[in-house]
């Protein structure tokens, strides 16, 4: 439900984006933007409180940021955003040009990957709906510049979102009660991240910690075998 509420937000973002075109008060967006940059925070501090093996948590944020890093995966996907653009010859007036921004945007964030999880495993949409809105508040500027393109957005993030949180319920089973509020600590300190990027406090590059979300699950499993 929370990647459908997600899908949902865009195309009504988009649709009036498209009925009032510029007339939308840029301050009123940017001000809407910056409480649910707030609401991130809030949301990643109530997450990232929840564990309680707090040096695996930290261990794997550093090992996770170096892989990161090393493998540079928020470069590459700004990367695969150019190649997109010239593999589909995307133009200033193309209705492409708003499909690709707006699904690179609104698919390749860490938000979308720890709130699909999360909904996955736990049930808890918070995450996912507070992208929703974002996504809603962000597609009515991008509509109303670039075109109905944007509103076809909502197709990848539904099969993206749809897919992540899918997979995360099929292998629920796999994961302890334990080994989920550990997940769940790291995703909010990655959460945090988002929202300190959304308020314009500091470029942090989110993208790169993803990583420590699969090294947290392989530090539990040791733990667990050898104690």
């Amino acid at each position: 439900m929370g990647t459908i509420i997600n899908a949902i937000a865009i195309i009504i973002g988009g649709a009036l984006g498209l009925l009032f075109r510029k007339g939308f008060p840029e301050r009123i967006a940017q001000t809407t933007l910056q409480v649910l940059g707030l609401f991130t925070m809030v949301i990643g501090v109530s997450m990232a409180i929840q564990g309680r093996e707090f040096i695996m948590i930290l261990i794997s944020l550093v090992a996770g940021a170096v892989l990161g890093e090393w493998a540079n995966i928020e470069g590459r996907l700004e990367r695969f955003g150019g190649w997109l653009e010239k593999r589909f010859h995307v133009t200033e007036g193309s209705p492409a040009k708003g499909f690709i921004y707006a699904s690179l945007l609104f698919c390749v964030g860490s938000m979308a990957i720890v709130g699909s999880i999360t909904d996955g495993l736990k049930g808890d949409r918070s995450i996912l709906v507070t992208k929703a809105v974002m996504d809603g508040i962000i597609s009515i500027p991008f509509a109303a510049s670039m075109g109905f393109g944007v509103l076809g957005s909502a197709l990848p993030v539904l099969f993206y979102q749809g897919g992540i949180t899918l997979l995360a319920s099929k292998l629920q089973s796999l994961f302890t009660p334990e080994m989920i509020r550990e997940l769940t600590s790291v995703g909010g300190v990655i959460v945090m991240g988002i929202g300190i990027n959304i308020l314009g406090l500091q470029k942090i590059r989110v993208g790169n910690l993803v990583p420590a979300l699969l090294l947290i699950i392989l530090l539990f499993y040791v733990k667990t075998l050898f104690g």
